[in-house]
Protein backbone atom coordinates (compact mmCIF):
# COMPACT_ATOMS: atom_id res chain seq x y z
CA UNK A 1 0.00 0.00 0.00
CA UNK A 2 1.37 3.35 -0.94
CA UNK A 3 1.42 6.42 1.11
CA UNK A 4 -1.53 8.02 -0.65
CA UNK A 5 -3.75 5.12 0.17
CA UNK A 6 -2.73 5.18 3.74
CA UNK A 7 -3.57 8.84 4.01
CA UNK A 8 -7.04 8.35 2.54
CA UNK A 9 -8.26 5.58 4.84
CA UNK A 10 -8.77 7.64 7.98
CA UNK A 11 -10.66 10.36 6.18
CA UNK A 12 -13.27 7.84 4.77
CA UNK A 13 -14.17 6.49 8.19
CA UNK A 14 -14.87 9.96 9.56
CA UNK A 15 -17.53 10.83 6.90
CA UNK A 16 -19.58 7.69 7.62
CA UNK A 17 -19.70 8.58 11.27
CA UNK A 18 -21.20 12.02 10.41
CA UNK A 19 -23.84 10.76 7.97
CA UNK A 20 -25.31 8.16 10.31
CA UNK A 21 -26.45 10.59 13.08
CA UNK A 22 -27.98 12.95 10.57
CA UNK A 23 -30.11 10.18 9.03
CA UNK A 24 -31.34 9.10 12.44
CA UNK A 25 -32.52 12.60 13.34
CA UNK A 26 -34.34 13.05 10.07
CA UNK A 27 -36.13 9.78 10.46
CA UNK A 28 -37.25 10.64 13.97
CA UNK A 29 -38.59 13.99 12.83
CA UNK A 30 -40.59 12.40 10.06
CA UNK A 31 -42.19 9.94 12.49
CA UNK A 32 -43.16 12.70 14.90
CA UNK A 33 -44.68 14.74 12.07
CA UNK A 34 -46.79 11.77 10.97
CA UNK A 35 -48.21 11.22 14.48
CA UNK A 36 -48.74 14.91 15.23
CA UNK A 37 -50.63 15.75 12.03
CA UNK A 38 -54.04 14.25 13.09
CA UNK A 39 -53.79 15.88 16.47
CA UNK A 40 -53.13 19.22 14.87
CA UNK A 41 -56.15 18.77 12.59
CA UNK A 42 -58.44 17.87 15.51
CA UNK A 43 -57.28 20.71 17.66
CA UNK A 44 -57.59 23.12 14.78
CA UNK A 45 -61.14 21.96 13.94
CA UNK A 46 -62.24 22.31 17.55
CA UNK A 47 -60.82 25.78 17.73
CA UNK A 48 -62.58 26.76 14.49
CA UNK A 49 -65.91 25.36 15.76
CA UNK A 50 -65.57 27.21 19.05
CA UNK A 51 -64.82 30.40 17.13
CA UNK A 52 -67.93 29.94 14.95
CA UNK A 53 -70.18 29.34 17.94
CA UNK A 54 -68.77 32.31 19.76
CA UNK A 55 -69.16 34.68 16.81
CA UNK A 56 -72.56 33.36 15.56
CA UNK A 57 -75.54 35.81 15.83
CA UNK A 58 -77.92 35.03 18.70
CA UNK A 59 -81.77 34.72 18.05
CA UNK A 60 -83.83 37.59 19.18
CA UNK A 61 -86.14 36.86 22.09
CA UNK A 62 -89.83 37.18 21.18
CA UNK A 63 -91.67 39.36 23.55
CA UNK A 64 -95.24 38.41 22.49
CA UNK A 65 -97.15 35.82 24.53
CA UNK A 66 -98.21 32.58 22.72
CA UNK A 67 -101.62 32.56 21.03
CA UNK A 68 -104.51 30.88 22.85
CA UNK A 69 -105.74 27.85 20.88
CA UNK A 70 -108.64 28.54 18.56
CA UNK A 71 -111.91 26.67 19.04
CA UNK A 72 -115.12 26.65 17.09
CA UNK A 73 -118.28 27.18 19.08
CA UNK A 74 -122.05 27.10 18.59
CA UNK A 75 -124.70 28.86 20.65
CA UNK A 76 -127.08 26.62 22.58
CA UNK A 77 -130.76 27.51 22.25
CA UNK A 78 -133.72 26.56 24.44
CA UNK A 79 -136.89 25.41 22.72
CA UNK A 80 -140.08 23.46 23.54
CA UNK A 81 -139.73 19.89 22.38
CA UNK A 82 -140.98 16.38 22.97
CA UNK A 83 -138.51 13.65 23.85
CA UNK A 84 -138.59 10.67 21.52
CA UNK A 85 -136.48 7.53 21.27
CA UNK A 86 -136.21 4.88 18.58
CA UNK A 87 -136.42 1.16 19.42
CA UNK A 88 -136.91 -2.07 17.51
CA UNK A 89 -138.58 -5.36 18.28
CA UNK A 90 -140.65 -8.27 17.04
CA UNK A 91 -144.43 -8.27 17.00
CA UNK A 92 -146.09 -11.10 18.89
CA UNK A 93 -149.72 -11.82 19.83
CA UNK A 94 -150.82 -10.78 23.29
CA UNK A 95 -152.87 -13.99 23.61
CA UNK A 96 -151.97 -17.30 21.98
CA UNK A 97 -153.28 -20.77 22.80
CA UNK A 98 -152.81 -24.35 21.71
CA UNK A 99 -156.29 -25.77 21.17
CA UNK A 100 -156.91 -29.33 22.36
CA UNK A 101 -159.78 -31.81 22.22
CA UNK A 102 -161.60 -32.34 25.52
CA UNK A 103 -163.21 -35.66 24.56
CA UNK A 104 -162.07 -38.70 22.62
CA UNK A 105 -163.34 -39.57 19.17
CA UNK A 106 -162.79 -39.28 15.45
CA UNK A 107 -162.87 -35.92 13.72
CA UNK A 108 -165.92 -35.99 11.41
CA UNK A 109 -166.10 -32.33 10.36
CA UNK A 110 -163.86 -29.26 10.17
CA UNK A 111 -164.77 -25.68 9.33
CA UNK A 112 -163.79 -24.40 5.87
CA UNK A 113 -161.94 -21.63 7.73
CA UNK A 114 -160.01 -24.18 9.82
CA UNK A 115 -156.79 -23.58 7.89
CA UNK A 116 -153.53 -21.79 8.60
CA UNK A 117 -154.41 -18.11 8.75
CA UNK A 118 -158.15 -18.68 9.01
CA UNK A 119 -160.17 -16.16 11.02
CA UNK A 120 -162.71 -17.12 13.71
CA UNK A 121 -165.05 -15.37 16.07
CA UNK A 122 -165.23 -16.31 19.72
CA UNK A 123 -167.39 -19.45 20.17
CA UNK A 124 -167.36 -20.40 16.49
CA UNK A 125 -167.04 -24.17 15.82
CA UNK A 126 -163.67 -25.20 14.39
CA UNK A 127 -164.16 -28.97 14.20
CA UNK A 128 -166.47 -31.72 15.50
CA UNK A 129 -165.77 -35.10 17.03
CA UNK A 130 -168.16 -38.01 16.37
CA UNK A 131 -171.03 -37.45 18.83
CA UNK A 132 -172.86 -40.82 18.66
CA UNK A 133 -171.47 -42.15 21.93
CA UNK A 134 -172.08 -38.87 23.74
CA UNK A 135 -175.67 -38.61 22.52
CA UNK A 136 -176.35 -42.11 23.88
CA UNK A 137 -174.77 -41.12 27.19
CA UNK A 138 -177.15 -38.16 27.40
CA UNK A 139 -180.15 -40.47 26.83
CA UNK A 140 -179.00 -42.86 29.55
CA UNK A 141 -178.44 -40.00 31.96
CA UNK A 142 -181.89 -38.61 31.32
CA UNK A 143 -183.40 -42.02 32.05
CA UNK A 144 -181.48 -42.19 35.32
CA UNK A 145 -182.75 -38.75 36.24
CA UNK A 146 -186.34 -39.85 35.57
CA UNK A 147 -185.91 -42.93 37.74
CA UNK A 148 -184.39 -40.88 40.53
CA UNK A 149 -187.23 -38.38 40.34
CA UNK A 150 -189.79 -41.19 40.60
CA UNK A 151 -187.98 -42.72 43.57
CA UNK A 152 -187.86 -39.38 45.31
CA UNK A 153 -191.60 -38.78 44.74
CA UNK A 154 -192.38 -42.19 46.20
CA UNK A 155 -190.25 -41.59 49.25
CA UNK A 156 -191.80 -38.19 49.82
CA UNK A 157 -195.29 -39.76 49.73
CA UNK A 158 -194.32 -42.55 52.08
CA UNK A 159 -192.67 -40.10 54.46
CA UNK A 160 -195.82 -37.96 54.52
CA UNK A 161 -198.02 -41.01 55.30
CA UNK A 162 -195.69 -42.09 58.08
CA UNK A 163 -195.83 -38.62 59.59
CA UNK A 164 -199.63 -38.63 59.52
CA UNK A 165 -199.77 -42.09 61.18
CA UNK A 166 -197.45 -40.99 63.93
CA UNK A 167 -199.51 -37.89 64.60
CA UNK A 168 -202.67 -40.06 64.79
CA UNK A 169 -201.09 -42.11 67.54
CA UNK A 170 -200.55 -38.88 69.50
CA UNK A 171 -197.11 -39.79 70.74
CA UNK A 172 -195.50 -36.36 70.30
CA UNK A 173 -192.61 -35.54 67.98
CA UNK A 174 -191.87 -38.32 65.48
CA UNK A 175 -188.29 -39.72 65.33
CA UNK A 176 -186.55 -39.30 61.91
CA UNK A 177 -186.49 -42.98 61.17
CA UNK A 178 -190.23 -43.31 61.82
CA UNK A 179 -191.07 -40.72 59.16
CA UNK A 180 -188.43 -42.12 56.68
CA UNK A 181 -186.21 -39.06 56.66
CA UNK A 182 -183.01 -41.11 55.92
CA UNK A 183 -184.69 -42.79 52.95
CA UNK A 184 -185.93 -39.42 51.72
CA UNK A 185 -182.42 -37.93 51.93
CA UNK A 186 -181.04 -40.91 50.03
CA UNK A 187 -183.61 -40.46 47.25
CA UNK A 188 -182.74 -36.78 46.96
CA UNK A 189 -179.02 -37.62 46.75
CA UNK A 190 -179.68 -40.19 44.06
CA UNK A 191 -181.59 -37.59 42.04
CA UNK A 192 -178.75 -35.07 42.40
CA UNK A 193 -176.24 -37.69 41.23
CA UNK A 194 -178.40 -38.56 38.24
CA UNK A 195 -178.74 -34.88 37.34
CA UNK A 196 -174.97 -34.44 37.62
CA UNK A 197 -174.43 -37.41 35.32
CA UNK A 198 -176.83 -35.86 32.85
CA UNK A 199 -175.00 -32.55 33.03
CA UNK A 200 -171.66 -34.31 32.48
CA UNK A 201 -173.03 -36.19 29.47
CA UNK A 202 -174.39 -32.97 28.01
CA UNK A 203 -171.01 -31.27 28.55
CA UNK A 204 -169.23 -34.12 26.77
CA UNK A 205 -171.69 -33.82 23.92
CA UNK A 206 -171.11 -30.07 23.76
CA UNK A 207 -167.33 -30.52 23.95
CA UNK A 208 -167.44 -32.74 20.93
CA UNK A 209 -167.62 -29.45 19.05
CA UNK A 210 -164.21 -27.75 19.26
CA UNK A 211 -164.83 -23.98 19.46
CA UNK A 212 -162.65 -20.89 19.21
CA UNK A 213 -161.91 -19.59 22.73
CA UNK A 214 -161.49 -16.02 21.45
CA UNK A 215 -161.68 -13.97 18.29
CA UNK A 216 -158.52 -14.51 16.35
CA UNK A 217 -156.61 -16.28 13.62
CA UNK A 218 -155.39 -19.83 13.19
CA UNK A 219 -151.60 -20.02 13.22
CA UNK A 220 -151.30 -23.77 12.68
CA UNK A 221 -153.79 -26.59 12.05
CA UNK A 222 -152.75 -30.03 13.34
CA UNK A 223 -155.72 -32.36 12.59
CA UNK A 224 -158.02 -33.12 9.71
CA UNK A 225 -161.17 -35.13 9.03
CA UNK A 226 -160.64 -38.80 9.96
CA UNK A 227 -158.00 -38.21 12.63
CA UNK A 228 -158.65 -39.76 16.03
CA UNK A 229 -158.11 -37.47 19.01
CA UNK A 230 -158.17 -38.03 22.72
CA UNK A 231 -158.60 -35.68 25.66
CA UNK A 232 -155.73 -33.20 25.54
CA UNK A 233 -154.74 -33.95 21.93
CA UNK A 234 -153.64 -30.66 20.25
CA UNK A 235 -155.71 -29.77 17.20
CA UNK A 236 -154.28 -26.32 16.35
CA UNK A 237 -152.59 -23.11 17.51
CA UNK A 238 -154.61 -19.90 17.54
CA UNK A 239 -153.79 -16.30 18.47
CA UNK A 240 -156.06 -13.38 19.38
CA UNK A 241 -156.30 -10.40 17.07
CA UNK A 242 -157.51 -7.86 19.60
CA UNK A 243 -153.96 -6.65 20.28
CA UNK A 244 -150.36 -7.29 19.28
CA UNK A 245 -147.39 -6.67 21.58
CA UNK A 246 -143.86 -5.62 20.69
CA UNK A 247 -141.10 -6.31 23.23
CA UNK A 248 -138.50 -3.55 22.91
CA UNK A 249 -135.17 -3.04 24.75
CA UNK A 250 -134.71 0.13 26.80
CA UNK A 251 -131.48 1.44 28.28
CA UNK A 252 -131.23 3.32 31.55
CA UNK A 253 -130.80 6.51 29.52
CA UNK A 254 -134.02 5.74 27.61
CA UNK A 255 -135.94 5.27 30.86
CA UNK A 256 -134.55 8.55 32.20
CA UNK A 257 -135.39 10.38 28.96
CA UNK A 258 -138.98 9.11 28.97
CA UNK A 259 -139.25 9.39 32.78
CA UNK A 260 -140.50 5.83 33.08
CA UNK A 261 -139.52 3.62 36.05
CA UNK A 262 -138.75 -0.07 36.01
CA UNK A 263 -142.00 -1.99 36.50
CA UNK A 264 -144.13 0.76 34.93
CA UNK A 265 -147.78 -0.11 34.14
CA UNK A 266 -150.05 2.20 32.17
CA UNK A 267 -153.12 3.61 33.92
CA UNK A 268 -155.97 5.92 32.97
CA UNK A 269 -154.07 8.84 34.48
CA UNK A 270 -150.79 7.85 32.81
CA UNK A 271 -151.54 5.85 29.63
CA UNK A 272 -147.88 5.64 28.66
CA UNK A 273 -145.88 7.15 25.78
CA UNK A 274 -147.33 7.04 22.27
CA UNK A 275 -145.52 4.63 19.93
CA UNK A 276 -145.36 5.13 16.16
CA UNK A 277 -144.72 1.65 14.77
CA UNK A 278 -143.38 1.22 11.24
CA UNK A 279 -142.30 -1.68 9.07
CA UNK A 280 -141.46 -2.22 5.41
CA UNK A 281 -143.95 -4.71 3.93
CA UNK A 282 -144.72 -5.31 0.31
CA UNK A 283 -142.05 -2.84 -0.74
CA UNK A 284 -143.75 0.00 1.15
CA UNK A 285 -143.45 1.40 4.64
CA UNK A 286 -146.54 0.74 6.77
CA UNK A 287 -147.36 2.40 10.06
CA UNK A 288 -149.51 1.68 13.10
CA UNK A 289 -150.24 3.54 16.32
CA UNK A 290 -149.70 2.03 19.75
CA UNK A 291 -148.56 2.78 23.30
CA UNK A 292 -145.92 1.63 25.72
CA UNK A 293 -148.23 -0.04 28.26
CA UNK A 294 -145.71 -1.52 30.68
CA UNK A 295 -142.08 -2.34 31.40
CA UNK A 296 -140.78 -5.53 32.88
CA UNK A 297 -140.00 -5.46 36.59
CA UNK A 298 -136.44 -6.79 36.25
CA UNK A 299 -133.18 -5.83 34.55
CA UNK A 300 -131.53 -8.31 32.19
CA UNK A 301 -128.39 -9.44 34.04
CA UNK A 302 -126.41 -9.97 30.80
CA UNK A 303 -127.30 -6.85 28.81
CA UNK A 304 -128.34 -4.49 31.65
CA UNK A 305 -131.44 -3.62 29.64
CA UNK A 306 -135.06 -3.30 30.68
CA UNK A 307 -137.67 -4.54 28.22
CA UNK A 308 -140.82 -2.58 27.56
CA UNK A 309 -144.07 -3.75 25.95
CA UNK A 310 -145.61 -1.70 23.16
CA UNK A 311 -149.25 -2.59 22.49
CA UNK A 312 -151.00 -2.03 19.16
CA UNK A 313 -154.78 -2.46 19.33
CA UNK A 314 -156.79 -4.19 16.59
CA UNK A 315 -153.81 -4.77 14.27
CA UNK A 316 -155.93 -6.59 11.65
CA UNK A 317 -158.48 -3.79 11.33
CA UNK A 318 -159.39 -2.96 7.75
CA UNK A 319 -158.65 0.70 8.45
CA UNK A 320 -154.95 -0.14 8.59
CA UNK A 321 -153.01 -0.12 5.34
CA UNK A 322 -151.77 -3.62 6.22
CA UNK A 323 -152.16 -5.94 9.21
CA UNK A 324 -149.47 -5.99 11.87
CA UNK A 325 -148.90 -9.73 11.87
CA UNK A 326 -147.05 -11.68 14.57
CA UNK A 327 -143.43 -12.30 13.69
CA UNK A 328 -142.90 -8.98 11.88
CA UNK A 329 -139.75 -7.05 12.81
CA UNK A 330 -140.73 -3.43 13.35
CA UNK A 331 -139.30 -0.09 14.45
CA UNK A 332 -141.07 2.04 17.03
CA UNK A 333 -140.56 5.68 17.98
CA UNK A 334 -141.67 6.42 21.53
CA UNK A 335 -142.74 9.99 22.24
CA UNK A 336 -142.92 11.65 25.63
CA UNK A 337 -146.33 12.43 27.04
CA UNK A 338 -145.76 16.21 27.22
CA UNK A 339 -143.70 18.99 25.66
CA UNK A 340 -140.97 20.55 27.78
CA UNK A 341 -138.38 23.24 27.29
CA UNK A 342 -134.86 21.90 26.77
CA UNK A 343 -131.57 23.32 25.53
CA UNK A 344 -130.42 22.09 22.11
CA UNK A 345 -126.82 22.04 20.86
CA UNK A 346 -125.02 20.37 17.93
CA UNK A 347 -124.17 16.71 18.44
CA UNK A 348 -120.44 17.51 18.30
CA UNK A 349 -120.79 19.60 21.49
CA UNK A 350 -121.09 16.43 23.56
CA UNK A 351 -117.60 15.14 24.29
CA UNK A 352 -117.03 11.53 25.28
CA UNK A 353 -120.80 11.27 25.79
CA UNK A 354 -120.63 13.06 29.14
CA UNK A 355 -118.80 16.39 28.89
CA UNK A 356 -119.50 19.83 27.42
CA UNK A 357 -116.89 22.59 27.07
CA UNK A 358 -118.54 25.98 27.60
CA UNK A 359 -116.74 29.16 26.49
CA UNK A 360 -117.16 31.76 29.23
CA UNK A 361 -117.41 35.52 28.80
CA UNK A 362 -113.66 35.74 29.57
CA UNK A 363 -112.94 33.32 26.68
CA UNK A 364 -111.91 30.52 28.98
CA UNK A 365 -113.10 26.91 29.08
CA UNK A 366 -115.62 25.69 31.66
CA UNK A 367 -115.67 21.87 31.63
CA UNK A 368 -119.05 20.47 32.69
CA UNK A 369 -120.14 16.91 33.19
CA UNK A 370 -123.68 16.57 31.84
CA UNK A 371 -126.33 13.97 31.07
CA UNK A 372 -128.04 14.32 27.73
CA UNK A 373 -131.82 13.98 27.73
CA UNK A 374 -131.78 12.89 24.08
CA UNK A 375 -129.11 12.41 21.45
CA UNK A 376 -129.66 12.22 17.70
CA UNK A 377 -127.31 12.21 14.73
CA UNK A 378 -127.49 16.01 14.47
CA UNK A 379 -128.12 17.43 17.92
CA UNK A 380 -128.18 16.78 21.62
CA UNK A 381 -130.82 18.01 24.11
CA UNK A 382 -130.19 18.87 27.76
CA UNK A 383 -132.60 19.31 30.64
CA UNK A 384 -129.83 20.76 32.80
CA UNK A 385 -126.13 21.53 32.70
CA UNK A 386 -126.25 23.94 29.72
CA UNK A 387 -128.13 27.25 29.70
CA UNK A 388 -129.83 29.04 26.85
CA UNK A 389 -127.41 31.27 24.91
CA UNK A 390 -124.20 29.70 26.21
CA UNK A 391 -121.38 29.03 23.78
CA UNK A 392 -120.37 25.37 23.53
CA UNK A 393 -117.23 24.07 21.82
CA UNK A 394 -118.01 21.98 18.73
CA UNK A 395 -114.46 21.49 17.45
CA UNK A 396 -111.74 19.17 18.74
CA UNK A 397 -109.82 20.61 21.68
CA UNK A 398 -106.67 18.74 22.61
CA UNK A 399 -105.93 18.37 26.33
CA UNK A 400 -108.59 20.79 27.64
CA UNK A 401 -108.15 22.20 31.13
CA UNK A 402 -110.54 24.05 33.40
CA UNK A 403 -110.01 27.79 32.95
CA UNK A 404 -107.89 27.35 29.82
CA UNK A 405 -107.81 30.47 27.59
CA UNK A 406 -109.09 29.98 24.03
CA UNK A 407 -109.76 31.99 20.89
CA UNK A 408 -113.47 31.46 20.12
CA UNK A 409 -114.60 31.32 16.51
CA UNK A 410 -118.25 30.91 15.61
CA UNK A 411 -119.41 28.26 13.17
CA UNK A 412 -119.41 30.80 10.32
CA UNK A 413 -115.66 31.27 10.82
CA UNK A 414 -115.78 34.82 12.26
CA UNK A 415 -113.53 35.47 15.24
CA UNK A 416 -114.84 37.20 18.33
CA UNK A 417 -111.35 38.61 19.05
CA UNK A 418 -109.91 41.84 17.55
CA UNK A 419 -109.22 41.68 13.82
CA UNK A 420 -105.53 42.40 14.33
CA UNK A 421 -105.06 39.13 16.17
CA UNK A 422 -103.72 36.29 14.03
CA UNK A 423 -106.20 33.55 13.32
CA UNK A 424 -105.21 30.01 14.13
CA UNK A 425 -106.42 26.98 12.21
CA UNK A 426 -108.98 24.75 13.89
CA UNK A 427 -109.32 21.02 13.49
CA UNK A 428 -112.88 20.01 12.69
Amino acid sequence: MNKMDLNMLPHSGSDDDVVKPRSSLLSTAKRMAIFAAPLVVIVGGGAALALMIATAPRPEEKGDTPHAPAVQFATAHARPTTISIGVQGEARPRTEATLAAQVAGRIVWVSPAFVDGGAFREGEVLARVDTADYELAVVRSRAQVAQAEEALAREEAESELARQDWQALGRGEAPPLAVREPQLAQARAALAAAQASLRSAELDLNRASIRAPFTGRMRERRVNVGDYVGPGSPVGVMFATDAVEIRVPLTDADLAAMRIPVGFTATAANPGPVAHVTSATGGRERSWEGRLVRTEASVDARTRLVYGIVEVRDPFNARNAAPLAPGMFVSARLEGSSRETMVAAPRSALKRNEYVYVVTAENTIDIRQVRAAQTTADEVLFREGVADGERVVVSVLTSPREGMAVTPIDRAGESETPATQDQLPIRE
